[in-house]
């Protein structure tokens, strides 16, 4: 039993973390700025050996948090997961837009700002091809990029990232219903969507805010939980807003329309036909998530051409931050990459049995 004094100790502790004031320092792997433009920024991460793996991968997350969650902490980084395995990993940070990006659409961001991230990682890691990694609308993204220019996508890994906009998941039924979501009236009175348009992620696990706050008061003795709950609480509330024509146009054609199953999305005049992209593809779907749900994406296996599909037991953020992931999923992921890479070896031609002519380093299945 506590003291009385002890438990008023424990209980003060307890309201200064659920104030919002005590934070952690997260997103602390090293990395150097490649390329910037206006608000978008591409960093490389710092290896501490030569990369192993010849095919660079090059991170995408959402227009609407911010990147971070993908190195949240070192021992839940998705980001030192692809760095343990051997890669050059960067990462595409949207940064934050405001009023002079109100008319920026899918056009810019894809058109421009991913094919200038793919360009500059391909330059800077001295390789033809990228894999494309997508988390969220980030891999929704990616995916409609690769099928618009495929020549220098290698792979995809696409992780919780939906294609199919039709649930029977709130978030669904609200975004998907135009009585209930007009995104041109939030764009016409805001200019950009504001953060608090994003607010009803958040509510619609509003039942899980009580019980959070009860285990972190249950856990205040033990160091690693307080700080993966203040670091996870940080990432929350990072919201960002979204370009107006972006949010107007992804709102309208995914969730209203469901154009990207049926082929019928156009970007700046041009089809976005995921069966056009050709490469290998890993859907990751967690079986509990509740924004990105598994009916959303397992459609897309049956578009893709070379489509491989993992179900893990997480939830939305989980599949990034749980230590569950990082000790069962992960390991199968970069298993799968690891397959896709190009095998680099020597060979050696002969005129005759004995005699060297010429030998080369190539990178491609050595047959």
């Amino acid at each position: 039993m506590k003291t009385p004094i002890e438990e008023a100790t424990r209980t003060y502790k307890w309201l200064g973390l659920m104030s919002g004031q005590s934070r952690v320092p997260i997103a602390q792997t090293a990395r150097t700025l490649v390329y910037s433009r206006d608000r978008i920024q591409l960093f490389k991460y710092v290896r501490e050996t030569p990369a192993t793996k010849p095919v660079p991968v090059l991170m995408i997350y959402s227009l609407i948090n911010r990147p971070t969650i993908l190195d949240l902490l070192p021992e839940r980084s998705v980001v030192q997961q692809f760095l343990a395995a051997g890669h050059e990993v960067y990462l595409l940070d949207w940064g934050v837009p405001d009023g002079l990006d109100r008319y920026a659409g899918l056009d810019i961001y894809l058109n421009l700002h991913v094919r200038t991230a793919v360009r500059k990682t391909c330059q800077d890691a001295g390789s033809e091809k990228v894999t494309l990694f997508g988390y969220c609308m980030g891999g929704t993204m990616a995916a409609m990029y690769a099928a618009l220019h495929p020549r220098r996508i290698h792979s995809m890994i696409l992780l919780g990232a939906p294609f199919s906009f039709r649930s029977e998941q709130l978030l669904y039924r609200w975004g998907g219903n135009p009585a209930t979501l007009d995104p041109d009236k939030i764009v016409d009175a805001c200019g950009n969507a504001p953060t608090w348009a994003f607010e009803g992620f958040t509510m619609l696990k509003l039942d899980q805010k009580a019980p959070r706050a009860v285990a972190l008061y249950d856990n205040l003795h033990r160091p690693e939980y307080v700080r993966s709950h203040l670091a996870m609480e940080q990432w929350i509330g990072e919201n960002i807003p979204m370009a107006g024509a972006v949010y107007s146009e992804f709102i309208k054609g995914c969730f209203q329309g469901n154009r990207l199953m049926d082929s019928t999305m156009y970007i700046a005049g041009r089809r976005v036909d995921l069966s056009a992209v050709k490469c290998p593809v890993l859907l990751v779907m967690g079986e509990a998530d509740h924004l990105v749900p598994p009916e959303t994406t397992s459609p897309a296996a049956e578009v893709f051409p070379q489509a491989t599909a993992i179900r893990f037991k997480s939830g939305h953020i989980g599949l990034s931050v749980s230590s569950a992931a990082h000790r069962k999923l992960w390991p199968d992921v970069l298993a799968w990459l690891a397959l896709q890479q190009p095998q680099i070896g020597l060979i050696v031609a002969r005129d005759t049995p004995g005699s060297v002519r010429r030998s080369c380093l190539c990178r491609g299945p050595l047959s």
